[in-house]
């Protein structure tokens, strides 16, 4: 067996949720990826563990009896670090109490905010210093994370989220749209106008380059190509997967192929000519960000004064 360093630990959700729900189809659901990523994920810590740990037949799942022990520990392995976490988080409150006693009234107040990691790091957090600015008094607590925030169970005050709309029970709001744009470096956009001897790229081109592709957006490729007329592309072209957008664009400007990326995520990198535009030509998504909270947060002064905020940042940025 290979080094624990060479397991991916997200691995063992995927499979503790896959022996749960007996299906990859739910756990991707659950784990906010697809089936086949899944089954990759499965499949590679099989091997890395040398033993299997699901046996597969006419699309249904059930463990082996080394799957079965294995699974046994995980669950014992996830509970002992949420408890853990748990502890932390119960010490961590005692002491924000006991805090709280003994400072003076100016002291900041907090506000919880969940986001997902890829906004969170190639949009938000480099404007957050202006909202700093205007509010002095109110101090962020943010958070990163796929999972959808549970407002029962989560001491969270608003959240950011990515779909279609309508989640259930909450106010929410829609900051932006998603519009794809394939980019990538100068120097790969002329290495595959020169291996398609062209000086006009076409979408068809893209066969002569990598394709970056994230397991938490996998249709995205597909979608912008469809568009395009090009869906013979997708099969032909050599690929990267990564298990985030994030890492998906920051692949991109590293310079290892084209990245269909949100124009938003890579305003600046286009600006300062670390990344290119291929085409003009870009994807509207059905899917946005939008801003959530449990309707009664709506009297929450500073919950209102960050939504105003937000959308202030985006009136004023390119997208």
């Amino acid at each position: 067996m290979r080094s624990l360093r060479d397991v991916n630990l997200n691995s063992l959700r995927i499979v503790e949720s896959a022996a749960r729900l007996k299906s990859f189809t739910l756990a991707g659901e659950e784990q906010f990826i697809t089936p086949s990523a899944v089954s990759q994920r499965i499949k590679k810590l099989e091997e890395q563990l040398e033993f299997q740990i699901f046996r597969r037949k006419n699309r249904s799942i059930t463990l082996t009896h080394e799957g079965e022990e294995f699974v046994v520990r995980i669950k014992q392995a996830l509970d002992d670090i949420l408890s853990a976490g748990l502890e932390v988080q119960e010490s961590g409150r005692d002491n924000e109490i006991l805090h709280l006693n003994i400072l003076p009234a100016s002291t900041p107040r907090w506000l919880k905010i969940s986001i997902l990691p890829t906004f969170a790091s190639r949009w938000l957090l480099a404007r957050i210093p202006s909202f700093q600015a205007q509010n002095p008094n109110i101090a962020l607590n943010i958070s990163t994370s796929y999972a959808a925030t549970n407002f029962s169970t989560n001491a969270c005050d608003l959240a950011i989220r990515y779909g279609t709309g309508n989640f259930a029970g909450l106010y929410e709001r829609l900051l932006f749209k998603e519009n794809l744009i394939p980019v990538c470096t100068p120097e790969i956009m002329r290495s595959i106008k020169a291996a398609a001897n062209t000086k006009q790229l076409m979408p068809q081109s893209l066969v002569h380059g990598t394709l970056l592709h994230s397991d938490t957006c996998t249709a995205n490729w597909r979608s912008w190509l469809k568009q395009n007329d090009a869906l013979e592309v997708l099969p032909q072209a050599r690929a990267v997967t990564f298990d985030s957008c994030m890492l998906c664009v920051e692949g991109a400007i590293a310079g290892m192929g084209v990245a269909v990326a949100n124009k938003a995520y890579v305003q600046n990198e286009l600006a300062n000519g670390k990344l290119t535009a291929l085409f003009d030509t870009q994807l509207t998504n059905e899917n946005g960000w939008y801003i959530v909270y449990p309707p009664q947060n709506s009297a929450h002064e500073d919950i209102v004064k960050f939504e105003e905020w937000l959308f202030e940042q985006v009136a004023t940025s390119p997208n």
